[in-house]
């Protein structure tokens, strides 16, 4: 029901309009009466009445000055003015501020009804479509984000989108821009993700920026967030992207690949988006998680360059079972790989080659597992991957080949100890008798494994083991014959050089060491 206000400095008026309408057929209420415009006024301040019957000529504030006054306040309140015959100029005034509504003095119920029924019609649709628009201002609010999503993806995908649409979307919509470049930042996910991850990766990086620099238009492509903003000093966009990666790997545990394009004009999205997907193939070389720029990209004069490799330094460390070599010349082919920033395929069809020969020095029996593998390495998306799947490969087949060797050492050792203590009163015992007669082996080979595996020198050891053999000849015997015992530990007729050999091992001469046993 609306609110009604009547002022006339005449009471008779007053008392004649507020009797004879039928205020609620008309879904009205008369809340007040007024002698005076300022009282009116007040009123219309204290009440907010919808609808004001006035007249025109009233003392202190007429009708003229109550309608402009209550205009500046509250505009929407509707006038219906009352003058006579000789008003009308003041009436064509009173329309100058938007009455459209004026009655005749004197005037019938049946006018007023008239009159007033039109005036409530008017406000029934103003409210009507206030409201529509209202609730479309609504509506568009809550889709304009994504509309200013789609309009991104329209600059980035179409080719007819150009600066005059680019011109035509930001009055519309209102895009904010300050400067005449922008930059377009395209970020990946790396790992299994989901539609959650890229709505919290857009609204960190939104947070982000938005303390720093101006976000003209962000949208989620595919997998991927893209971000046109506002260009600015690069290391700056760069200590913000930081930033966002942080962030989101502490909350999420999945890093961020992002690549950045070089400034442009604010129209030619489309040119920076093809920069950033360039820049995202760098990935390849710089890894998973890195911030890459237009200044990482590979230069026309490097591409189609090869280089060439030898990887027989590469099998000999292989069959050798020696790590540290097969890892060095690897780090220095990936060292290099990376250096050059090849094409891709070009590097896969070298990795390939290496594989193939990491795998031939496997044991036949093993190469089956490793060569089904292959196709592994022709799906990996980064030179790391690559890199840390081949030199795993080969540290695996060198460890191999190592302890292979290492095992087929270790019996040659055993056979040549074993051989030492069952001829150890041999006087022609040598290594090189052990090696030409026995072993048919290399002498000097076999003093080197011998070393290794033992510790000592094959003659220095056999000295030992034969004064070892000497000391429980001499412990279970009851009588110490000198001449004998050397006979029996491989020093033959010669007595005298076997105690100063048992003396510089032991300390003492046979016969004394025979005294501290039994004493």
């Amino acid at each position: 029901m609306y609110k009604v206000l009547l002022a006339d400095d005449e009471k008779v008026i007053l008392q004649g309009i507020s009797t004879m309408v039928d205020w609620e057929r008309h879904n009205t209420k008369l809340v007040g009466t007024a002698l005076n415009g300022k009282m009116a006024f007040e009123m219309i301040e204290q009440n907010k009445p919808e609808i004001v019957i006035t007249d025109i000529k009233m003392p202190g504030m007429d009708g003229l000055e109550l309608i402009r006054n209550t205009r500046e306040k509250f505009p929407d309140v509707k006038f219906i003015i009352l003058s006579g015959y000789g008003e009308f100029e003041f009436a064509k005034k009173a329309m100058e501020f938007g009455v459209k509504h004026y009655l005749l003095k004197p005037c019938n119920e049946n006018k007023i009804s008239d009159v007033l029924t039109e005036v409530v019609k008017e406000i029934d649709e103003f409210r009507h479509w206030n409201e529509l628009i209202r609730k479309t201002r609504y509506d568009l609010e809550k889709v304009l984000p994504q509309v200013k999503e789609q309009i991104l993806k329209e600059f980035i995908t179409n080719k007819t989108y150009g600066p005059r649409e680019w011109d035509y979307y930001s009055q519309l919509f209102h895009f904010r821009t300050i400067k005449n470049y922008v930059r377009l930042l395209l970020f990946e996910l790396e790992g299994d993700r989901d539609f959650e991850h890229l709505f919290a990766l857009k609204n960190i990086a939104s947070e982000i920026f938005s303390s720093e620099l101006e976000v003209i238009l962000g949208t989620s492509l595919g997998d991927r967030v893209v971000f046109l903003v506002e260009d600015y000093p690069l290391n700056k966009i760069l200590e913000l992207l930081e930033k966002i990666k942080h962030v989101y790997r502490k909350y999420y545990r999945l890093e961020i690949t992002v690549a950045v394009s070089g400034e442009g004009e604010i129209g030619k999205v489309r040119t920076l988006y093809k920069e950033c997907l360039e820049c995202l193939t760098y990935r390849f070389y710089l890894g998973e998680g890195s911030i890459i720029t237009n200044r990482d990209v590979l230069r026309e004069d490097k591409k189609g360059e090869t280089i060439q490799f030898d990887h027989d330094t590469l099998a000999f460390a292989l069959r050798s079972g020696n790590v540290e070599k097969t890892t060095e010349y690897l780090q220095q082919f990936f060292g290099q790989i990376r250096q050059q920033k090849l094409d891709i395929d070009l590097i896969k069809s070298y990795s390939l080659e290496l594989y193939m020969v990491i795998t031939r020095q496997y044991a036949p029996e093993m190469k089956e597992g490793h060569m089904e593998r292959i196709g592994l390495l022709h799906n990996m998306e980064t030179l790391d991957q690559i890199e840390n799947f081949v030199m795993n490969t080969a540290r695996e087949v060198a460890q191999s080949v190592y302890e292979s060797h290492s095992k087929a050492q270790s019996r040659i050792v055993k056979q040549m100890l074993d051989y030492i203590h069952e001829h150890l009163d041999d006087e022609s015992l040598s290594l090189s008798k052990l090696a030409q007669d026995i072993m048919y082996m290399n002498a000097d080979y076999l003093g080197r494994l011998f070393k290794r595996e033992t510790g000592e020198k094959f003659t220095s050891y056999i000295v030992k083991a034969r004064v070892e053999r000497a000391k429980q000849l001499i412990e279970n015997s009851k009588e110490v014959k000198i001449f004998k015992i050397a006979e029996q530990v491989g020093f033959g007729n010669n007595p005298q050089y076997f105690s100063q050999v048992f003396k510089k091992q032991t300390g003492y001469v046979p016969s004394d060491y025979k005294k501290t046993v039994d004493s």
